[in-house]
């Protein structure tokens, strides 16, 4: 399986991932996705579960495949094994790990990729570094 960033000729369009996704038991179709539509990704029994705006799509894309094309932008996240976020679509990032998302939704980083997350948001939000008591 690939997965590989499409970048339009007019930089007013969003840059589109295009990945395989699941239809049924053995049957996948190619998908072009706005990263801006990408809330997070997790990794579950073998396959990538994309959160976008338009709903959840299943892929059997490795982790590995899909974070290489992401990792350019500041935007994403390795918030902890198996776990991928879009700052974008984030409000905060507490001490305790959790993510809570724009849309209202609660997901949590790894126990101990909590201050890195927090850390990341902060920076990408624009708020700087912060010293530790803060975090």
């Amino acid at each position: 399986m690939y997965s590989k960033l499409i970048f339009p000729l007019d930089p007013n369009d969003s840059v589109l991932l295009e990945i395989p996704v699941i239809i049924s038991q053995g049957v996948s179709q190619k998908y072009r996705l706005a990263l801006d539509d990408l809330i997070y990704v997790e990794a579950c029994q073998h396959r990538l579960i994309l959160h976008t705006i338009q709903g959840d799509f299943t892929t059997r894309c490795t982790f590995a495949d899909l974070t290489v094309c992401l990792t350019p932008s500041d935007r994403f996240f390795h918030g902890g094994k198996g776990l991928l976020i879009n700052f974008a679509h984030v409000s905060l990032v507490q001490v305790t790990g959790e993510v809570l998302l724009k849309n209202g939704q609660i997901i949590f980083c790894s126990r101990r990729r909590r201050r890195e997350t927090r850390e990341a948001f902060l920076v990408y939000a624009g708020a700087g570094k912060f010293s530790h008591e803060t975090i």
